[in-house]
């Protein structure tokens, strides 16, 4: 699943689960507040489930590092019209850390 940060409408992505999550956890104890400010408190609500998962997710984007993948199988190659092939080679992944999340 790629990491989507959504939108300021907190309709798509982590910031409508956290918009949602907010929304759930704080609206009952609201539950006589007219419906005019009920809007205006989930705008800002919006607005900052959106913060959040922007911060969020650029951490982990600019932070996480991936360790340890490694894969094998054979390499066959033709260079000037000869082939050779090298078994059971080995590649380790190495990585920053950078820009690896979709």
């Amino acid at each position: 699943m790629a990491l989507a940060i959504g939108t300021t409408q907190a309709n798509t992505g982590m910031a409508k689960a956290i918009y949602d999550e907010i929304d759930k956890q704080l609206s009952p104890p609201l539950s006589g507040t007219p419906a005019e400010d009920m809007e205006k408190i989930r705008d800002s609500w919006k607005k900052l489930a959106f913060a959040i998962s922007t911060g969020v997710i650029n951490h982990i984007i600019s932070n996480m590092e991936i360790k340890g993948v490694q894969t094998s199988g054979d390499i066959n190659a033709t260079v000037s019209g000869s082939s050779a092939t090298q078994s059971d080679v080995v590649f380790t992944q190495r990585n920053d850390g950078m820009d690896l999340v979709e």
